[in-house]
């Protein structure tokens, strides 16, 4: 079961264990960083419960994966499969998804009216919340009133990356698990069937992923590999201000965010070369990619960090 998730023994087995059962809990909380299978899982755990072939009922633990209900499922698209995100809090408000901050009460209860209805097409209505640590206090506390009172035949996966960033009440009436950071040698073995990647290639990604097979995909991308070349042309003085100005545009338009992160892994990678150098640029890096989430304008972060980068004269 589980097959096309990588790593996570422990979490397949507790929840192989309680489907086989027929006892999977009405609320779940995913824990664990961006890219080791949180949200996948909660998709699995979708088709699982809907599957038109086998009977999650009847304690038939295995999802066929290609009847219709599947495939609706993998495709995002079944009527009974929700997700409670930016992107439908955007889709609600006719507002674009950039300026999504937060999860507001508005969305949460958009979620709890359609949970309160019957199935439209499938056994179980499931509820995908994500991320769920940016949900604010109103709609935490709307939330916590459907978990205290779950609707029959509804399951709510919360998926989030810090156990302390989820009220307790919500904790408390949720079943927590853990995904772990994924190994080196999983991710490397992925990145080399599915990026066509040599093994050098795919073992010196891995090692800079931090355990997210997300963070690797970013870096085997071709937009970073303009990142890893910018970091060595700025790291050996090759470019005048000028060129910085004008490359910082373009930057921004193409991928600001994937550049800093291909650049923080080349940075990450000369540490061990001259330390008292990398360690300023890498907390440059680190801060500009927060300003970078926070969008704030790309241009102007990219600016102050290239220029930044190049007055620490390796």
């Amino acid at each position: 079961m589980f097959e096309n998730i990588l790593g996570q023994k422990k979490v397949k087995e507790i929840l192989s264990s309680q489907i086989k059962n027929a006892k999977l809990a009405h609320a779940y909380i995913f824990m664990g960083q961006d890219g080791v299978g949180k949200r996948l899982m909660a998709q699995e755990i979708a088709k699982v419960l809907n599957c038109a072939t086998n009977n999650f009922n009847k304690g038939e633990t295995y999802a066929c994966g290609v009847c219709s209900s599947c495939e609706k499922i993998n495709k995002g698209i079944h009527p009974d499969l929700h997700f409670v995100d930016f992107a439908k809090q955007a889709e609600l408000e006719q507002s674009d998804l950039d300026k999504q901050k937060a999860i507001k009460i508005e969305t949460i209860r958009h979620m709890q009216k359609e949970a309160s209805t019957k199935a439209h097409e499938g056994k179980y209505k499931v509820f995908i919340i994500d991320p769920a640590e940016k949900m604010n206090i109103a709609a935490a506390n709307s939330l916590l009133k459907t978990l205290e009172e779950p609707p029959e035949n509804t399951v709510i996966l919360l998926i989030a990356k810090h156990k302390e960033t989820i009220p307790k009440t919500i904790v408390s009436r949720s079943q927590v698990l853990f995904f772990q950071a994924l190994s080196q040698d999983i991710i490397s073995t992925w990145l080399m069937s599915n990026c066509s990647l040599d093994s050098r290639r795919a073992k010196e990604i891995a090692e800079l992923s931090e355990g997210s097979l997300e963070n690797a995909k970013r870096l085997a991308n071709e937009k970073e590999a303009s990142g890893l070349s910018l970091w060595h042309k700025i790291r050996d003085q090759q470019l005048y201000i000028s060129d910085i100005l004008e490359l910082s545009k373009n930057v921004a338009k193409s991928g600001a965010l994937e550049c800093v992160d291909a650049m923080t892994a080349e940075a990450k990678k000369d540490f061990g070369i001259y330390p008292e150098k990398i360690l300023p640029a890498l907390e440059l890096l680190n801060n500009s990619r927060t300003l970078l989430l926070k969008n704030v304008n790309a241009q102007t972060v990219l600016d102050n960090l290239f220029l930044d980068l190049q007055s620490l004269y390796f």
